[in-house]
């Protein structure tokens, strides 16, 4: 076992953690909500129509059970059916987050630095927050025509394998990351290990010179780069990434022009005094 392997594994022994469904305190949820739920965290940008089976067999439920639960979603307005009876999201699941981006209006002050590392770097630049397991994009500024995906606000991505969740798992530290470890741990066991020396990796690398790099860990066809910007004064850890086809990503513009630029941007951000600096930024 490698060194970044060995104090990621410690860390996580530290840490604790408990998993839904593994406390008889779980007695107090309400599983049929969950599981209507899950079927809304189904849809993805790869993935955004499901049958009635598929779904059925996705979570491991009985087709009755999905049919009943996407029937209750239509009627809601969260689901809507296309012409060859599939399911899809309706556009009204749009207002659920409305209220979420709403009180994110620091991302509105972030735009034009964004579109400066836009330009610079011909790649796509986002602001991504972390949210239990998970990083979420809430801001994005590029070119989606020409990219391999839509990078579109509310993509969610792996704190684990990528650049925008190993930034942010910098912005943790002591028990705090030690925990979110566990839980990472706990839910993506062989993920964990095999990704574990570059998460050490990352982490020490953005707080020790500002940012981390991922050659497609979480996308193949992506190179991604990130920064941790800091916490906002109602908690949210916030990164800021640039992400490159890559086809055209050259591994020495990343790490000595690229990477470097991406730091000093977070350094003139956290200036403005929208976020609380990260605790190793002097």
């Amino acid at each position: 076992m490698s060194d970044g392997k060995t104090i990621l594994n410690q860390w996580a022994d530290a840490g604790e953690c408990e998993l839904p469904g593994e406390s008889a305190t779980d007695q107090a949820l309400s599983s049929t909500l969950m599981k209507g739920l899950e079927i809304l965290a189904l849809f993805n940008d790869q993935e955004d129509r499901f049958a009635n089976s598929e779904i059925a067999r996705r979570l491991g439920l009985n087709r009755a059970t999905v049919s009943r639960l996407c029937k209750t979603l239509m009627h809601m307005g969260y689901l809507r059916r296309d012409m060859k009876g599939n399911f899809r999201l309706a556009p009204r699941i749009l207002g659920l987050s409305y209220p979420v981006l709403a009180a994110t209006r620091w991302r509105h002050q972030l735009v034009g630095p964004m579109r400066e590392i836009a330009e610079m770097s011909t790649g796509n630049v986002t602001l991504a927050v972390m949210s239990g397991d998970q990083f979420v994009q809430v801001q994005t500024i590029g070119d989606p025509i020409s990219f391999p995906h839509i990078p579109e606000p509310g993509i969610t991505g792996p704190l684990h394998r990528s650049a925008s969740g190993r930034a942010l798992l910098s912005l943790l530290e002591g028990q705090e990351l030690y925990d979110k470890l566990a839980e990472l741990r706990l839910r993506f066991p062989e993920e964990f290990a095999t990704h574990a020396e570059d998460t050490a990796a990352s982490i020490a690398r953005c707080r020790e010179e500002g940012f981390c790099a991922s050659y497609g860990d979480w996308r193949p066809n992506i190179v991604a780069l990130s920064t941790p910007l800091g916490e906002t004064e109602d908690g949210l850890r916030v990164a800021l990434s640039c992400g490159l086809p890559r086809f055209r990503a050259r591994e020495d513009v990343v790490e000595n022009d690229l990477g470097p630029r991406l730091a000093e941007a977070a350094k003139s951000i956290r200036m403005m005094g929208i976020f609380k600096s990260p605790y190793f930024v002097g």
